[in-house]
């Protein structure tokens, strides 16, 4: 009898159905608010601490060590939050550069290696965006990745089970089978259409309700494995003021102004450009992929940043890897200054 109760689809059906109750809630609320990010946006909180580093500290900060105990102990003085044991500092010539991304927010900072000088900026989302990031997964604790593989298999034993009592009381149903393949064929029919074109950047400038608005100054760069600049991809400025005001406001975009823009002399042929109105942008990434591709594979990140007068400023990021083996899209959504920014990557032509 027990045997029998085991095999029972009706209890399997049920009993996955009480596993992956809370998980199938969470996934579709933050299913809309994924699909929706213009409606259930959070005001970004961002805290900004500069400081100098004390030469004897810095004394102890080498590359092919970890972390220092002084520089850990003055960390947490300095800003109130302890260090990871496990912190993935990244080096370059000029600086030693620290991210500590997590659901809902980031936080990171930089030393720069010649003036001693500590920068950090920590963002905080809104509970929204944590709940976002649940939904992918992204910057989670492993015991939450566990979770999201445990509840998969009960939503995959949910579907399966769920199909099998259908086939067993489908008699006498005739809609029961011609809804099933419409709940397949229309997701993929629905797909077709939003196929991206190859090797491009889709930024959204969001409509603000603000009784001032300036189109926000925008940099596009790359950067390789070792923090180092490859390229650069788009500058959006001012370009109209006399006497070339407009790049006075270049430094607003602080993390691309210490990472390449203080070392160009503007215009910059072919990648400057005046700003845009809200909407939606396309920036051709082709002569980027052609420039990558003549280095050695390796991961690289793409940012995005932008500045806006009298308004705020945001940046975000794109992670991958080159050459790639598979069609790349990868979708992020900023919570001021921006709106949807979409990557696409094809790989290299054999």
């Amino acid at each position: 009898m027990r045997a029998r109760q085991f095999w029972n689809i009706k209890n399997w059906h049920w009993v996955s159905s009480a596993i992956c109750l809370v998980g199938m809630l969470l996934f579709s609320v933050t299913g809309i608010t994924l699909n929706h990010p213009t409606v259930f946006e959070g005001d970004a909180e961002i805290t900004q601490i500069e400081a100098d580093v004390p030469s004897a500290i810095m004394a102890g900060l080498n590359a092919e060590r970890p972390l220092s105990q002084a520089f850990r102990q003055w960390y947490q003085s300095t800003t109130g939050n302890p260090l990871p044991d496990a912190v993935n500092a990244q080096w370059s010539e000029f600086e030693m550069y620290v991210s500590l991304p997590r659901a809902g927010g980031d936080r990171w900072f930089s030393v720069d290696r010649e003036l001693h000088t500590f920068y950090q900026e920590t963002t905080d989302r809104g509970w929204i965006a944590y709940l976002n990031d649940l939904h992918k997964g992204r910057n989670t604790h492993f015991l939450w990745s566990l979770f999201i593989d445990v509840f998969a298999l009960a939503a995959i034993l949910f579907s399966v089970t769920g199909l099998l009592l259908l086939k067993k009381y489908a008699k006498g149903r005739k809609t029961t089978w011609p809804l099933v393949a419409a709940g397949l064929l229309i997701p993929v029919l629905l797909l077709i259409p939003n196929h991206s074109s190859a090797n491009e950047l889709k930024v959204e400038l969001p409509r603000l309700a603000v009784s001032e608005y300036h189109p926000p100054y925008l940099a596009v760069w790359l950067m390789d494995s070792e923090r180092k600049k490859v390229a650069d991809v788009a500058i959006w400025y001012d370009t109209q003021l006399a006497d070339k005001e407009g790049e006075k406001w270049l430094k607003d975009m602080r993390l691309w102004w210490r990472r390449s823009g203080r070392f160009l002399s503007m215009p910059v042929d072919g990648i400057s450009g005046a700003t845009r109105q809200p909407g939606s942008h396309r920036i051709d990434l082709k002569p980027l992929t052609q420039i990558i591709s003549q280095r050695p594979p390796q991961s690289y990140t793409l940012y995005i940043e932008a500045a806006r007068e009298l308004g705020g400023r945001e940046v975000l990021q794109f992670n991958f890897q080159w050459p790639l083996n598979k069609p790349l899209q990868h979708t992020e959504q900023g919570d001021n200054e921006l709106g949807t920014v979409i990557l696409t990557l094809e790989p290299l032509n054999d």
